[in-house]
C-alpha cells in the first residue's frame, strides 16, 4: 500500500503512531486523539512544522499505528514509547536529559539559593528540573529579588559590588539575620507557589519598559517571568507526586462506553472500560473494594526519582487541561 493510501486508511482514533525510514528504523513516536488527522497534517502543503520535522517527512517510508482507548492512554504510552525506543527526531522525553536541582543552603546562618547536580539532602531541596541553563538564570532572578547573598562564605566582611548595586544585603557586613530569614522565607514561599509577589513585580516591569519603549528590557523581564513561570508548573507536578491523593476519573470512549481510572501520581494502576450508563456508586464501591484487596501498594515516596517525572507530568497536565472530566 502506497503511504498517501495508508494514512487515508488511519482511524479516527486515539492512538500512537511510528514514522519509519525506508530501513525500518523508527525515527519518530507521536500520539494524538485522532491519528487520520494529526498523521495526515505531516503530508498537507499548509503544513509548517520546525527544520528538524521538515526534514523528518522527507525520510518518512511507513507508518505503524497502535490504537487505544482513549487520549490519555495514548500520552502514557507515547512516554513509555520514547524512553524504551530513543527515536532519533523525538527530544523532550528521552532519557538522556540532565536534571538539576535549587538549593536553600538552611544549614547555613545566612543561607543562599543554588543551582546544583544532585540532592545531597544538606539543604531544602525543590526539583528535580529538567533545564539546567533556564535554573542558572533563575538563581540569578531569586537571588536579585531577595538581596540574597551569592558569594560561597559570609565573612568578606566588606561586601561586593552586590551589595554595592542594592541586590545583597550584605549579611558578611551587616548581621541582620531577622530580615534576611524574613527574605529567605518569602523565597521559599515563592517557589512553593504561594507568594505571588515576584511574578507581580516582573509584570508591572514588563508593561513600565513597554510603556517607556524599552523592549529590549522589557523581553529581559518577560524572559525572567517565563523561567519562572516554568519552575512553578514543575512544582505542581512534584507537589501532585509527593500527595497521597488517588484520583478516579472516567474519560468518554463513543456514545456508549467510557474508561475509569485509578490514578496515583505517574502511575495508572488500574483501569476499566464500562457501559457509559454504569452506575458511578457501583464504581465507587467496586473501586475501593480493588483498594482492600490491593493494600500492597506503596505509597509515593517523598524522594522524586528523576526519571518518573516525565510520566507525572503527562498524567498531570492532561488531567489539569480537562476541566470537563469526570472525577468520582
Amino acid at each position: 500500500m502506497k503511504l498517501k493510501d495508508k494514512v487515508q486508511s488511519l482511524p479516527e482514533t486515539p492512538g500512537v503512531y511510528f514514522m519509519k525510514d525506508k530501513d525500518k528504523n523508527i525515527m519518530y513516536v507521536g500520539k494524538s486523539k485522532a491519528l487520520k488527522n494529526r498523521v495526515s497534517q505531516y503530508f498537507l502543503p499548509s503544513y509548517n512544522p520546525s527544520k528538524k520535522i521538515t526534514r523528518m517527512i522527507k525520510f518518512i517510508d511507513d507508518i505503524e499505528i497502535i490504537e487505544t482507548d482513549t487520549e490519555l492512554d495514548a500520552l502514557v504510552l507515547e512516554c513509555k514509547l520514547i524512553k524504551k525506543l530513543q527515536p532519533m527526531y523525538n527530544t523532550l522525553l528521552k532519557n538522556d536529559k540532565k536534571y538539576a536541582y535549587l538549593k536553600i543552603s538552611t544549614n547555613e546562618d545566612y543561607p543562599c539559593v543554588e543551582c546544583v547536580l544532585e540532592n545531597n539532602c544538606d539543604g531544602l531541596y525543590f526539583g528535580p528540573y529538567t533545564s539546567i541553563q533556564k535554573l542558572e538564570n533563575i538563581v540569578e532572578v531569586l537571588s536579585k529579588h531577595f538581596k540574597l547573598r551569592t558569594c560561597k562564605g559570609s565573612n568578606k566582611l566588606k561586601g561586593c559590588i552586590n551589595s554595592d548595586l542594592g541586590f545583597c544585603m550584605a549579611p558578611c557586613k551587616i548581621k541582620n539575620n531577622k530580615e534576611y530569614s524574613y527574605s529567605i522565607n518569602k523565597l521559599i514561599d515563592t517557589l512553593n507557589g504561594v507568594n505571588l509577589d515576584l511574578i507581580n513585580d516582573l509584570n508591572k516591569k514588563i508593561i513600565e519598559s513597554v510603556n517607556t519603549l524599552d523592549f529590549e528590557r522589557a523581553s529581559k523581564y518577560k524572559e525572567n517571568l517565563d523561567c519562572i513561570e516554568l519552575i512553578l508548573s514543575r512544582s505542581e507536578v512534584i507537589n501532585y507526586m509527593k500527595s497521597e491523593k488517588v484520583i478516579i476519573t472516567s474519560i468518554d470512549i463513543d456514545c456508549t462506553r467510557k474508561k475509569v481510572y485509578i490514578i496515583k501520581g505517574k502511575d495508572i494502576m488500574y483501569s476499566k472500560v464500562v457501559k457509559k450508563d454504569f452506575n458511578d456508586k457501583s464504581l465507587k464501591e467496586h473501586f475501593y473494594k480493588y483498594f482492600e484487596e490491593n493494600s500492597y501498594i506503596e505509597k509515593n515516596k517523598n524522594c522524586i526519582e528523576k526519571e518518573d517525572l516525565d510520566m507525572a507530568s503527562t498524567i498531570y497536565n492532561y488531567l489539569k487541561s480537562k476541566s470537563k472530566l469526570d472525577f468520582l
